[in-house]
């Protein structure tokens, strides 16, 4: 998501989901849209974490699982996410998670994977 974009657009950073989403443990991830037109400094990207963790009271946690979850998702080779966020980041809960590199606490990915897998196994025996 790009909010300082989606702000001056269409949406109130304030009513933007994005920390509701992050919260509830969806693999939210910030980024940059039309830079030259929305962005007041040479960095737009770190402008987006800045006001991010300044508007949303989010923590350097907060703020290395967002950036981990951006290269997680992003279309980079599996030798650049394997330097970047560990050997073995395609692995669920702590088993991914290579501290070092990625500065996020095994008990929270642990939770995170103990609540999607909660919520997956609630959606199949209840809808399925």
């Amino acid at each position: 998501m790009s909010p300082l974009s989606n702000n001056s657009l269409f949406l109130d950073y304030h009513r933007n989901p994005f920390p509701m989403f992050f919260l509830r443990g969806l693999n939210v991830s910030l980024s940059t849209d039309d830079p030259l037109q929305i962005h007041l400094t040479k960095e737009p990207l770190v402008e987006e974490y800045s006001i991010a963790a300044s508007v949303w009271k989010l923590s350097s946690c907060n703020l290395c699982e967002i950036a981990h979850n951006s290269v997680y998702q992003s279309g980079f080779s599996h030798a650049l996410k394997s330097h970047w966020i560990g050997k073995e980041y395609f692995k669920s809960g702590s088993r991914e998670n290579d501290i070092q590199r990625t500065n996020i606490p095994h008990i929270r990915l642990e939770f995170r994977d103990k609540v999607w897998t909660y919520l997956w196994l609630n959606y199949l025996f209840n809808f399925l």
